[in-house]
């Protein structure tokens, strides 16, 4: 015997899976709408590669510092740049340990990459004989960036990126005898005396015409409303025995514009970070001692520098404080 069905309970069921249908279709709507209305992640105005310390050498690894090794680090790294494609490369500072044919094993794995690669002096880039020393700067190209003496400045997306030569006074970049080696002597004397750690004969500092110029770019920077980075291969804040020797003399330049972000160096292999003020110091690890290696990709944001780190390199987000305003358009 058949089973009467109620019309009434049929129109019910019917009404019901009407309701439901029309609810997933609004929900399916509802989140197409969100997505849509949903705002985008924003995208870096630039990008850029940091590598450190390469420090090749063809010599037996001594503690931690696998010299050898080196030149297959930097290969997995210049891949990896390649691959990401930043918009430039840039090198902190001892590319070889000794020797300056070390530099025919090295350079040739930068010449790789696609992008524009830049250098800062290191002190074992310039630990050589004085006619092998006075190679290096055209060997890198510095002979050709400013004013020719290892610093200099370039200008990307409304960032501008300062590179220091922290060998402008030095022991090792001078010769025996020379009015330069007599001013790094008479600057560590005196560091003596007041009892500074930062005396070491492998750091070394900016002269006179360097600080002139480095306050003239940073003024600059902050009348068109830029910011700026600023690279070098050595240290100056926290206060530390491998820092430039003229640690307070740079601080206080950097401090004193409120355009620079952040001041990126390598020298202290084992890496390192502080801020003071706006600044942000980040000493990045030197890739001679790295297990299994490190360097970073730096992705630039209006409000905050991302680094991102490979191997032993730490990722960081770095967070900025307004920028001075641009100059009204005339």
């Amino acid at each position: 015997m058949m089973k009467r069905t109620d019309p009434a309970s049929m129109e019910r069921r019917s009404f019901l899976g009407l309701l439901a249908a029309a609810a997933v279709v609004c929900l399916g709507l509802g989140i197409m709408l969100r997505a849509e209305e949903a705002p985008q992640a924003a995208k870096p105005v630039l990008t850029f590669g940091v590598v450190t310390d390469v420090q090749y050498a063809d010599v037996a690894t001594q503690a931690n510092r696998q010299f050898r090794e080196s030149l297959l680090k930097l290969e997995h790294c210049v891949a990896d740049f390649s691959k990401m494609r930043p918009e430039f490369v840039i090198h902190l500072g001892d590319l070889i340990n000794e020797n300056y044919a070390s530099y025919d094993a090295v350079l040739p794995i930068f010449d790789k990459l696609s992008m524009p690669r830049y250098f800062c002096l290191g002190n074992h880039d310039l630990s050589l004989d004085p006619e092998s020393r006075a190679k290096v700067l055209p060997r890198l190209g510095l002979d050709k960036l400013g004013a020719g003496k290892g610093y200099y400045d370039f200008a990307r997306a409304g960032w501008r990126m300062v590179v220091l030569n922290g060998n402008d006074i030095s022991i090792v970049g001078s010769a025996p005898g020379s009015d330069e080696r007599k001013a790094a002597e008479r600057l560590v004397a005196d560091l003596k005396k007041k009892g500074a750690k930062n005396t070491g004969m492998y750091n070394g500092a900016l002269g006179p015409q360097q600080v002139a110029w480095l306050k003239e770019v940073l003024a600059k920077a902050d009348a068109a409303g830029e910011r700026a980075i600023v690279f070098c291969h050595f240290p100056v804040y926290p206060p530390g025995g491998s820092n430039l020797w003229n640690d307070t003399e740079v601080l206080d330049v950097l401090g004193a514009r409120k355009c620079v972000a952040a001041y990126f160096c390598g020298h202290v292999h084992g890496g390192g970070y502080a801020r003071k003020g706006g600044i942000h110091f980040v000493n990045f690890k030197g890739l001679v001692e790295a297990d299994p290696t490190a360097y970073a990709l730096v992705e630039v944001f209006a409000d905050s520098l991302k680094v991102t780190g490979f191997g032993a390199e730490p990722s960081r987000v770095l967070k900025l404080e307004a920028a001075a305003p641009a100059p009204a358009a005339r």
